[in-house]
């Protein structure tokens, strides 16, 4: 297919006004990747040489969120239909002389095999056009095909028009056969196609479906190519269709991953981005959400609640109940939680033990550092086979500055310990519970930066009184 040099022009220029945001519809996200991204992503699959999407409604929101993409982003100020905006990529694909695909931006659950099937339908069969098509037994449940054209085929068995649903009589409305919004067709022969449709209907609009009528009304000829699963054909066109393709898109992830040697204990309770990475032999508990850029390693055991956003994982790590990772690397062999929080920029060596209500930050920990509960490590460049112990702190923050800690190997940091940053705890120094720590501890010393306990004896009568 490279050798044909495709080209695939995406159509994302609607305003999405059922979906009552902000946000334009292309760039509300399923499974951690943008609607339009999914069909970028596609466009790569398929070999596509070149991509272009044709923006409208918030163009400069779809500009800085594809910025990285390598696409062409061309706008179409009015909005004047379908195959209105496939035109204004005429200039884009100048000169392009391969294929070019012509489809929806909200249409993020095609499968590549499927729009491989219509390329091919249009180099196999010689066409002037080909279109894709599926059939529908039972529209109850498929809200997003409530307004899909009809395909009226000819005495040649091929496509000869696409009737929209508002303009169908009976007989019309009874074919079961619909159109799914994607055409393929040369380059010079779309646009010149394109340029030659009409806006003779009640909305005044260029619809690309009358490629069609103009395709035969010009001698040429039309083919179509049929899409096996009528769910991948979705259209999102609001929040409660945004949620079906989203479930779909989990369920194709999370089989994906089970057949890559990954438990999941509970599929449809598990929350997996489309980009994620998972190891065979981990087993992933219900209500675990792995986001986007995640990468977790092999034999690992992540447990209920987990959320790991964009961080790495290592093998046969484990995760304890209600763990949130975000933008962090982890070892080998570590053991989290339950209810730890790695915020962002954290790094931990193999063999780390961080346990319940422990709170990091910015920091980089050796192997075998452990700190159990209760502790918050911020700002700090923490050495291999330290022990942090419960309460004890790092004080990164002064009002106006952060400033880091430094603990060197085999350290020992006392309960309810606070470290005044910046300030340095040598290889093999002890700091005693209950110390405030302003100065640098010396290797294998002992700092104990506290008040004498002093007792008073009778304090409490001489308060309150004495006991009944």
């Amino acid at each position: 297919m490279a050798d044909e040099q495709l080209a695939l022009v995406i159509l994302a220029a609607g305003k999405g006004t059922r979906m009552r945001s902000s946000v334009p519809k292309v760039l509300h996200e399923i499974c951690g990747r943008a609607i339009v991204r999914h069909t970028i992503a596609l466009a790569r699959e398929l070999g596509a040489v070149r991509v272009v999407v044709v923006a409208g409604h918030g163009i400069e929101a779809v500009r800085e969120a594809l910025a990285d993409d390598g696409v062409d982003i061309v706008e179409q100020r009015e909005q004047l239909g379908t195959a209105h905006a496939a035109l204004q990529a005429r200039e884009a694909l100048a000169g392009h002389e391969g294929p070019v695909l012509v489809m929806n931006g909200d249409h993020p659950l095609y499968r590549a095999a499927t729009l491989r099937g219509l390329v091919e339908a249009h180099a196999g069969d010689g066409a002037d056009v080909a279109i894709l098509t599926t059939e529908i037994d039972d529209r109850s449940g498929a809200s997003w095909m409530e307004h899909y054209g009809r395909i009226v085929r000819g005495a040649d068995g091929r496509p000869e028009r696409i009737v929209e649903e508002r303009d169908a009589d009976a007989a019309t409305r009874a074919i079961r056969e619909v159109n799914l919004g994607a055409y393929v067709a040369r380059g010079p022969y779309l646009f010149d196609a394109l340029s030659r449709i009409g806006s003779e209907n009640a909305q005044g609009e260029f619809y690309l479906t009358d490629l069609i009528e103009v395709t035969l009304a010009a001698g040429g000829s039309t083919t179509a190519a049929h899409a096996p699963d009528p769910v991948e054909t979705m259209g999102i066109n609001d929040r409660a269709e945004l949620a079906i393709a989203e479930r779909e898109m989990r369920a194709r992830i999370n089989e994906r991953w089970m057949r890559e040697g990954v438990t999941l204990l509970d599929p449809a309770a598990t929350y997996i981005d489309v980009d994620c990475e998972i190891g065979p032999d981990t087993v992933i508990a219900p209500g675990v959400s792995l986001r986007r850029g995640t990468r977790v390693g092999a034999r690992c055991r992540i447990d209920p609640g987990v959320v790991v956003e964009a961080s790495r994982v290592g093998d046969g790590t484990w995760l304890k109940p209600h763990c949130w990772v975000e933008h962090s690397r982890i070892g080998d062999d570590c053991i989290l939680g339950p209810s730890a929080h790695l915020r962002p920029d954290v790094e931990l060596g193999d063999r780390c033990r961080i346990g319940n209500y422990v709170e990091l930050k910015n920091s980089r920990l050796g192997a075998g550092t452990k700190a159990d509960h209760l502790s918050y490590i911020g700002d700090a460049d923490i050495g291999s086979g330290v022990t942090f112990a419960c309460g004890a702190i790092t004080v990164n923050y002064d009002g106006r500055d952060k400033h880091r800690t430094t603990i060197g190997d085999d350290a020992f940091v006392g309960c309810n310990a606070n470290l005044i940053a910046p300030v340095t705890i040598q290889a093999r120094a002890f700091v005693a519970a209950g110390s405030t720590v302003t100065s640098e501890v010396p290797g294998g010393g002992l700092a104990v930066a506290r008040a004498k306990q002093r007792n008073i004896e009778g304090w409490r009568d001489r308060k309150f009184g004495p006991a009944d």
